[in-house]
Formats: structure tokens, C-alpha cells, sequence
């Protein structure tokens, strides 16, 4: 019996030991990441200052509902503070284009009839200098060009443009139902906005 106890403490204490030595020299197991990733071209660029995202679309407060997902998005991922313009190091200037609409489900007697709607909305952005106003670097961090550059998942993000998602389901409330999917739309599209000033991609 005491050979046995012995026996499963010595097995606990090797399990903590490589635990413990895990969380030491792979940060990731313990779900923390060492020191920033942003793009080497954005590396002297600690503080951000966002002002109102432009809207070019026909959607009322839409441009306040995006720049807030983002700020949002930004004060989370902790890469950059948010600051005033005088004490930034680089504005991040963003246009809403457009919000596309289109069928991704019908009802079940009538084909042209839709019940679930895929709402698109698109959105560019830039780093900007504050003192100067000129646009900053949109070569990524890969060394591609920023129009030519789209990633392999879906191909719905390339550099300077987001495509943020959603369903709309058509019900009797469709303005509330509306108003939620451009929430939803723009959180998806601040996240990546947020992963390409963070991460490059």
C-alpha cells in the first residue's frame, strides 16, 4: 500500500513538473502570448487615435456603431492605446462603402420569397500620420502589396478592406432584426480590422 502511494505522488509531481514547464517555454498552453505582434511596419506606432468612421452608405449612426466596435476591439486586443489625435502616433481613418444585401435562404413555398438574407458590409481603412495627414505604409508585413494581398479563409479580408457578415431573417420585426445584423455586421468587421493592425493579417 505505501509502495502504491508512493508510486501515484511521484506520478502526480511528474505531471505538474512538465505542466509547470509547459506554461514556461510555451506561453501559448497557458493561453498568453509574449510581447506584441503587430507589423514591423507599424512597430514606433504605440498610440491610436480614431475618429468617426466615415459613412458613405445610406444607414443612419452607422458610422458611430462601427467606430465604436472598433475601439472596442482595439482596448481588448491591447496592441495600441487609444489616445487624442496630439498624442498619437497614427490616426486610423475608415470608410463605410457600402451594406449588400442578398438571399441565402428562401421560404419553403415560394423560391423567390426570401426568409434569411446575408448582409455584407464593407469597409476600408488607413493609417494616417497625425502631424502630416499622409497615409502611412499599406504594404503588409509579408511584403505584399495591399491590393493584391487576400487571405486563404474565404477570401473576405485583404489589406486596408474588411467584410464584415451576418444573417438577417426576415420576421415581422425586420427593423429591430436589422438594426441587430448591423451590429453584428460591424463586430465582425472591426475584428478584422483589429487583426490586420494587430497581427498583419
Amino acid at each position: 500500500m505505501m509502495n502504491a502511494a508512493r508510486s501515484a505522488l511521484r506520478s502526480r509531481s511528474f505531471f505538474a513538473l512538465v505542466a509547470s514547464l509547459c506554461s514556461l517555454v510555451f506561453p501559448g498552453c497557458a493561453g498568453y502570448q509574449l510581447g506584441a505582434v503587430k507589423p514591423s511596419a507599424y512597430a514606433n506606432i504605440e498610440k491610436l487615435y480614431v475618429p468617426t468612421f466615415k459613412n458613405e452608405t445610406l444607414e443612419p449612426r452607422l458610422g458611430v456603431l462601427v467606430t465604436n466596435a472598433v475601439i472596442s476591439g482595439l482596448q481588448q486586443d491591447g496592441t495600441y492605446q487609444i489616445s487624442t489625435k496630439e498624442e498619437s502616433d497614427a490616426v486610423l481613418v475608415g470608410s463605410i462603402r457600402t451594406i449588400r444585401r442578398a438571399q441565402q435562404r428562401s421560404t419553403q413555398t415560394e423560391v423567390l420569397q426570401s426568409r434569411e438574407l446575408l448582409e455584407t458590409m464593407e469597409i476600408t481603412f488607413h493609417l494616417e500620420d497625425p502631424t502630416t495627414g499622409k497615409e502611412l505604409s499599406s504594404v503588409n508585413p509579408f511584403g505584399i502589396n495591399a491590393t493584391d494581398n487576400q487571405t486563404a479563409a474565404g477570401q473576405r479580408t485583404r489589406s486596408g478592406t474588411v467584410f464584415g457578415q451576418t444573417s438577417l431573417f426576415l420576421d415581422r420585426n425586420f427593423e429591430l432584426s436589422e438594426r441587430q445584423a448591423l451590429a453584428l455586421a460591424a463586430q465582425d468587421a472591426a475584428e478584422q480590422i483589429v487583426t490586420q493592425l494587430a497581427e498583419g493579417w
